[in-house]
Parts: C-alpha cells; structure tokens; sequence
C-alpha cells in the first residue's frame, strides 16, 4: 500500500526514549519526515537519519533565553512545500494502530471542505493509561498552509481558521518516565509560566488552586481508578499549580524591587529572545518509505 500524501514534523531534543517508537509507528503512512532538532546529545539525530528522517539543527535555549517552542515547530512546518497534508507531533507522542489508519483514511479520502483535524491525546504513565487530562482533543492533523503556530510561551497551540473534524484512536503521550520525572516537568513548567507578563496570582490561588488541581484530576477525571499511577499523575498536575503560582509571585517581587531601584532597567520577559535565525541548518536528509 502506498503512503498518502503526507509529511510528518517532529520537534527533538535528547529523545531516544520514544522517537524510534513514534517514527516506526508513522513511517507507513508518511512520504516524508522532518525532524528539527535543537541539539540532542543521546543518538537521536543519527537514529532519525537511520530512520529516513530529513534532520534539520536549529538551537533552543529554553523558554526565557529563546521564547516559545512554537518557533521551533513552525520552522518544521515551513520546511513542507509540496505535500498536501501535514501531521505535527511531539517526540514522545506516538499514535496507536487506530489512529495512523484514521490519520491515513482522513489524508486519502482530503474531504475539501475540512482543512484540519483533532487528535485524541492520552497520557500514558508505567505501563498503562491514565486519566489525568482525558480527554484532550488537540489539532495536529492539518491540510498545509492551513494552519499555524501561535507563538504562547507556555503550551503552544495549532491554529486553523478553516472547519475541523475528529479522528479516531488514540495518540498516546509519554511524557513522564517516572514520579521524579513528573514533578521535574512541573518545576519548568512553571518556571516558564511565570515569565509571562499577563500571568498573575494571589494568596486564593496559592491556598486553593493547587488542592482544586488534585481534587479535579484524582476525584472528576477519574484518577482514582488508576491506584498510585493516578496518585502520582494528580500529585504531579497539583504541584505544577502550586510552583507556578509562587514563581509568579517571586518574579512579580522582583519587578517590585527593580521598579523602586532608579537606573536599573530590566528586559520583559515577553521580549527575550525575539531575534530568531530561521535559516535552515540539514545535517541530514532522507525520504520516509
């Protein structure tokens, strides 16, 4: 059977954890990979070439010294001149057989009047499903120069104007190794929220939104029903309210402090970062069969 008119774009950095598995699971269904990585140090960049990806380098420092990841995703996005459609993952996003046979289905059938789908995301935690942040329908099927990136700091999203339609299966998201992992993943998370000017907080929100994060995820989204994986999952979800909350009031102390300090000029956060090199660097290439 042969592959639909359809390019797949990663983001990478240090992903030997999953991509193999995301790649395999994608490979038959794509007639090319791109695959922009920002500097992995594990082998991901000589499995992917391995693999029949088109590598490309582009430098990322991190939220507050290079902005949002949007850029990085968007600058996979534009590498796409020819193929019709387009599916924009995340390294350790890796779709089950349901989902790459609707993905294909959807690509072969190109209904004209729907230009981008959702995807069912689910965590998957030690070995199993859970139900923390289920359901999560997010947009990452999209027919090219259809949709875009919107460059938020935090959490960046796909954009498309045109109508959107879901797709069935599930693509399966492995974010967290391990509890360790979990709550490292909070703390920069929460560091990266904080440098959002427009964020803001209070001692309500200190006291009660990270209790309120565990009560929704363990009791009304079902985490319960997952034993200590779900303990874990809603641990983890709370402690990233919880740190976020007092990064924006430690960062919001400290504009305090320099606005009473004359001469001291300090750079906004939304500004760090704002000259971006969108030439590309390939130290690859390849075609997906």
């Amino acid at each position: 059977m042969s592959a639909p008119d359809l390019a797949v774009v990663y983001t990478t950095r240090d992903s030997m954890r999953t991509i193999e598995r995301s790649l395999l699971a994608v490979r038959s269904i794509a007639t090319r990979i791109v695959v922009v990585d920002s500097g992995s140090t594990d082998g991901t960049v000589e499995r992917c070439k391995a693999l029949g990806c088109e590598v490309f380098h582009r430098p990322w420092h991190g939220h507050e010294r290079s902005g949002s990841l949007a850029t990085q995703k968007q600058f996979g996005i534009d590498r796409i001149e020819h193929e019709g459609w387009i599916l924009l993952l995340d390294s350790d996003e890796i779709p089950t057989p349901a989902l790459v046979e609707s993905i294909r289905a959807a690509v072969e059938r190109d209904d004209h009047s729907i230009d981008a789908y959702l995807l069912n995301r689910r965590h998957w935690y030690k070995g199993g499903w859970i139900s923390a942040e289920h359901p999560d329908r997010i947009l990452r099927l999209f027919r090219r120069g259809r949709a875009h990136m919107r460059p938020r700091l935090v959490h960046e999203v796909l954009e498309c104007e045109g109508r959107t339609a879901r797709l069935s299966g599930q693509l399966r998201h492995e974010s967290w190794l391990d509890f360790s992992d979990a709550l490292e993943r909070a703390l920069r998370y929460a560091r990266a929220s904080a440098l959002i000017p427009e964020e803001r907080t209070s001692i309500t929100k200190l006291l009660f939104n990270a209790p309120w994060s565990f009560f929704k995820t363990f009791l009304l989204q079902g985490g319960c029903r997952d034993g200590w994986r779900g303990v874990e999952a809603s641990t983890a979800l709370a402690a990233r309210s919880l740190f976020k909350h007092l990064f924006i009031a430690e960062r919001r102390r400290g504009d305090r402090r320099k606005r009473r300090r004359p001469g001291l000029v300090s750079t906004p956060s939304a500004t760090l970062a704002t000259h971006v090199d969108l030439r590309p660097e390939p130290v690859g290439s390849g075609r997906a069969g």
